[in-house]
């Protein structure tokens, strides 16, 4: 029996350290998670970015910089408390889950760990599944793929004293020499996989200089918010994802994978049961996309959970049956993802499925059915020009307000299609000129999200060409203010009125209409 040590960086849903948790639980290995911090996002303007750190970063509603994907610092004493905590499980193996944006932190933890302690650390995730070469000097092995069966496979090696070295999917450095393993064929049958590991036992969280056993916390999202997972895999290839890279990994294989809506089901009857949960958080991007699927689940789901749940939504040919079915289940809230409204970045950079007319059809059912909703918008693309942008401000108007959004500068994870297109197209290297433009851009971006009328007032603030040279005074609260003073409402009124007149517009859910 092998002693196995999860550590986990800003994140306590940990979701594919506990699915791996709970299986080698059930081989019958001792298994610990320590969670280090929690994960927030305050959009404020960001710290300064330091050498060697890959930034996911957004743009809040005041045109500033912030970071995705980081929070306080790990201090000394949070370190001494981890190397404390180690030497006391005495584990015979360490698993890091690491994705690119935290590589920094977790190659920290993991030099901190190597200072003192002779125990193999094994990274798995995204970025030693893409970038195995970059991240092979700083731990002792990469998992390249998933990590179910590779992890399993440790684990005997510990009982049997076995070295790592002919375990599937892992990857290491001999005599100077990248070496990587054969890989194992992917799970097929998700429903044989035991459901996460919710246990409090064995749970550690080290933050603020404290150390909390028995951790009981599923997540790092409001209290009674359950995170679950349907699927794995994707069936698009956009060329910024890394599901794309890793569907390169297993060619020949079916990529993507769903559970059963019963099993799917019985998992969240059983957290129910152990927590006092409100509402469920599905986190794949495919959940709302078959029909067939979701026609199942929903029946099942009413009569079994009847929780309110979150979920993202993908525009599809069936979107006129999947969200009423969706309604009916418990949608409150989703993601409805624009990225750009630009078919050509879409099409010839992103190689991204869209379709403007279904994008706007999804954007009023939704309202009709009054699920709130909140939108992607990715920009500071370096083949973005100024007709890209406006694309996307036409599309943001066309929504007619009231709707939440993340705007985010287009994060190139190494490793990807567009990774290796940059570099050829000589794109890779910043345009600082275009910064200005994409800022003066971004504010425009939000001032559409604030109101159903907001299309005058950038007709208007277009009109002010000092404004595209010093995008700072786009200031978005005093912008809001006005759209939704005086002057805003006087607009609205006569939008309203001119609604009345002509109601019969609104009788297609995808027309869209000045009514507020």
């Amino acid at each position: 029996m092998g002693t196995i040590v999860f550590i986990s960086l800003y994140d306590r849903n940990a979701h594919g350290q506990r699915l791996m948790s709970a299986n080698l639980k059930r081989a019958g290995h001792d298994v610990h998670m320590i969670f280090l911090k929690r994960y927030s996002t305050n959009r404020v303007a960001s710290d300064v970015i330091e050498v060697g750190e890959y930034p996911w970063t957004g743009i809040n509603e005041r045109g500033q910089e912030f970071k995705y994907a980081t929070n306080s610092l790990i201090t000394a004493a949070e370190l001494q408390i981890l190397r404390d905590l180690l030497e006391r499980i005495d584990p015979d193996v360490i698993g890091m889950t690491v994705n690119t944006p935290l590589r920094l932190q977790n190659t920290r933890v993991t030099q901190f760990i190597k200072s003192f302690s002779k125990v193999p650390v094994v990274w798995g995730g995204y970025d030693p599944t893409v970038n195995p070469t970059q991240c092979l000097p700083l731990c002792d092995y990469a998992c390249v793929g998933e990590g179910d069966t590779t992890m399993l496979q440790i684990a005997e090696c510990i009982g049997s004293g076995d070295s790592f070295d002919r375990v599937c999917n892992l990857a290491y450095i001999r005599d100077g020499r990248v070496l990587i393993n054969r890989k194992s064929p992917l799970l097929r049958d998700l429903d044989a996989l035991p459901w996460r590991d919710n246990t409090s036992q064995n749970k550690y969280f080290i933050e603020d200089g404290v150390l909390e056993e028995n951790h009981a916390a599923l997540n790092d999202r409001q209290v009674g918010s359950y995170q679950a997972m349907t699927s794995r895999g994707c069936p698009y290839r956009c060329t910024y994802c890394c599901e794309a890279s890793l569907k390169d990994s297993y060619v020949g294989e079916k990529f993507l994978r769903r559970r059963s809506p019963s099993d799917c089901v019985s998992e969240l009857r059983d957290a129910i049961s152990n927590f006092d949960i409100n509402e469920i958080v599905f986190e794949d991007e495919i959940f709302g996309m078959d029909l067939k699927w979701v026609s199942e689940f929903v029946p099942i789901y009413k009569k079994m959970v009847d929780l309110p749940f979150i979920a993202y939504i993908y525009p599809t040919r069936n979107i006129g049956k999947l969200l009423p079915l969706l309604k009916s289940a418990g949608l409150k809230y989703c993601c409805l993802a624009l990225e750009s409204g630009s078919t050509h970045i879409n099409q010839v950079v992103f190689d991204r499925v869209y379709d403007r007319d279904l994008f706007l059809k999804t954007v009023f059912l939704c309202k009709q059915l009054e699920i709130e909703f909140y939108t992607d918008v990715i920009t500071y693309n370096p083949y973005e020009e100024e007709r890209d942008l406006q694309d996307t401000l036409d599309v943001l108007l066309d929504m007619r307000g009231g709707f939440d959004m993340c705007v985010n500068k287009l994060f190139i994870l190494p490793g990807t299609r567009l990774a290796q297109q940059v570099r050829r197209d000589g794109k890779d290297i910043p345009d600082e000129s275009k910064d200005k433009l994409f800022n003066y851009y971004c504010r425009l971006f939000w001032i559409a999200s604030f109101s159903p009328n907001a299309g005058w007032a950038v007709r208007v603030l277009k009109q002010a060409r000092l404004l595209r040279s010093h995008p700072q005074f786009l200031h978005m609260g005093l912008v809001e203010w006005v759209l939704r003073g005086p002057i805003g409402r006087a607009i609205n009124g006569m939008a309203r009125d001119r609604c009345e007149q002509g109601r019969s517009v609104q009788q297609r859910p995808e027309v869209p209409t000045a009514c507020p």
